[in-house]
């Protein structure tokens, strides 16, 4: 979560496809967004707007309506109203803004690159897997400069990190430096700046486990998500008080197509009915609950996040939130992921942990085998003379700011579970939806919004592209390195901007093409997933 399903595990046939469960089809909900049974430690304090509201009813009408909450909504909203005119927009959210996978990731910013490349290159040509590469490492900056413009960069602890990749299995450390000079040679001066530890000295300068054979490292990042994204609601919200509106506890159940009475979509949600000429589905795994030809394009996945107190001498491995870390701790089993906070009691947020389709059931809890490893395995990944004895928890100074009697007092304060998804063939999807894939018609031409000039009160030119239903989803885990561009790039689309720019950094395979689903459709099985690399991963169901 936050860059835990998908990194090609090197010589082998699975995915960074994360030791997670891999629940598709079973136990996992292909319907509306649920509320879960699990509280994520990032979302205490829960922020102004992320606490419920009087339920307001919905406005009749919306220029566009957004459905989703998290970071691509956040992305996409921004830059609908900083670049469009005068846009009514009506944000939909199921249960409370930023409680989905977002608010329950990592917090990882770090993109899978060299494990991915080579496959990638094989599988869609050179160029685009140097585009899809790029894109990826694009998010760090791009997020980094959001965050200063947003004058949110100390709040949201978003920050540039030592990014850590460590290997506790000889074949598969020797394949991934393979890897590595594969990618730096294609890539260049793009490929970014990575460096090669092996054995005692991996283990001395990371402060890690006897049983490691060896590290890669490079430039990453690290961030409170569920702040980010709230912050940046909220500062909408402020500024567009006329145009933009958020409506929670307000699930989407159906959009019925135009009619000849009304030339619009027309949306039913617990709250009410909507009608709009642009409808955005920005809810990932839930994405197929409205879009039903996505069903097996799209696929959930559920996987264990954890904040955890740090041994007393582990500083020196993490830098106190300076660094970040990937485990790839059995060919077989995928990795683990962790960042630590920079403040407060330093908590390490360490996430995944395999699971069966039988450990967690149809509750959405945690399985019990994910909770153990996770609760367990740090220890060990660090050795215990560099984990130390355990920390104690502090005395808190601010009781409201802490979440006093919701944590632990043990090395586990807290532990929770989300739901993140898989594309079939490892691309996300993005842009608009061809009618034949929505099942809908869209709405005609003249129901495009407009505005007036102020002189003479005479409509002008339409303000957006022609209506349509457009999505940004299937992200593979890998949300914080490809939501927000393509998020940014559905907003130009649906604004009728001029893409050139667009077109230089937005990889044009992630479009939502009818072609696109037919293939997948053809070769899709329930147990096997095409990632991202190319080779088929087999699910345990």
């Amino acid at each position: 979560m936050g860059n835990c399903v998908s990194r090609s595990k090197q010589p082998f046939p699975v995915s960074r496809s994360s030791s997670a469960e891999k629940n598709i089809g079973s136990g996992v909900p292909d319907g509306l967004p649920i509320a879960e049974p699990t509280t994520s430690f990032w979302t205490i304090p829960a922020t102004s707007i992320a606490k419920p509201q009087p339920q307001e009813n919905l406005p009749s009408h919306a220029d566009v309506v957004i459905i989703g909450s998290g970071i691509s909504g956040a992305s996409f909203a921004r830059t609908l109203l900083e670049c469009g005119d005068c846009l009514h927009v009506v944000m939909l959210e199921a249960q409370d803004v930023c409680s989905g996978a977002t608010g329950r990731n990592g917090g990882h910013i770090f993109p899978a690159t060299y494990h991915d490349y080579e496959d990638l290159k094989k599988r869609v040509g050179e160029d685009m897997a140097k585009k899809m590469m790029r894109f990826r490492k694009a998010h760090l900056d791009e997020i980094l400069a959001i965050a200063a413009e947003e004058g949110i960069t100390e709040y949201t602890q978003c920050r540039a990190v030592e990014g850590v990749d460590v290997y506790f299995d000889k074949p598969t450390f020797k394949e991934a430096q393979r890897k590595l000079q594969v990618y730096q040679r294609d890539m260049g001066e793009h490929a970014g700046p990575y460096a090669c530890y092996e054995g005692l000295d991996a283990q001395e300068k990371f402060h890690l486990s006897p049983l490691a054979v060896g590290c890669i490292t490079t430039r990453a990042g690290a961030i409170h998500p569920y702040r980010f994204v709230t912050s940046i609601l909220s500062r909408l919200l402020a500024d567009y008080p006329k145009e933009f509106e958020i409506h929670t506890r307000a699930p989407c159940t159906s959009i019925d197509e135009p009619t000849s009475s009304c030339p619009f979509y027309r949306l039913t949600t617990a709250r009410g009915v909507i009608t709009t000429p642009h409808v955005v589905h920005l809810t990932n795994a839930y994405a197929p609950a409205l879009l039903p030809a996505l069903k097996g394009a799209i696929l959930p996945i559920r996987e264990t996040m954890t904040a955890q107190r740090p041994g007393r001498n582990l500083h020196a491995s993490t830098l106190r939130g300076g660094r970040s870390f990937v485990f790839f701790d059995s060919p077989r089993k995928g990795f683990d992921y962790l960042t630590q906070l920079p403040e407060g009691e330093h908590e390490l947020m360490f996430g995944a942990g395999f699971e069966s389709s039988t450990d967690s059931g149809n509750n959405a809890m945690y399985g019990v085998h994910s909770a153990a490893h996770v609760g367990g395995a740090m220890p060990i990944y660090f050795g215990a003379e560099s984990w130390g004895a355990e920390a104690l928890p502090t005395t808190p100074t601010n009781e409201q700011d802490v979440g006093v009697g919701l944590w632990a007092e043990g090395r586990v304060k807290a532990i929770w579970s989300g739901l993140l998804s898989e594309s079939a063939d490892g691309m996300p999807w993005v842009g608009k939806v061809h009618v034949n894939v929505a099942g809908r018609k869209a709405p005609p031409a003249s129901s495009a919004p407009s505005s007036l000039k102020s002189n003479t009160k005479k409509l002008k030119s339409v303000v957006t592209a022609a209506p349509g239903e457009w999505i940004a989803a299937g992200y593979s885990g890998e949300g914080m390195v490809h939501a927000w561009l393509s998020s940014k790039a559905v907003a130009l689309m649906l604004l009728g901007e001029d893409l050139t720019e667009v077109r230089t950094w937005f990889p044009e395979l992630f479009s939502v093409t009818e072609d696109r689903v037919k293939v997948i459709k053809r070769t899709f099985k329930p147990d096997v997933v095409l990632t991202r690399s190319g080779k088929r991963c087999v699910f345990s169901l």
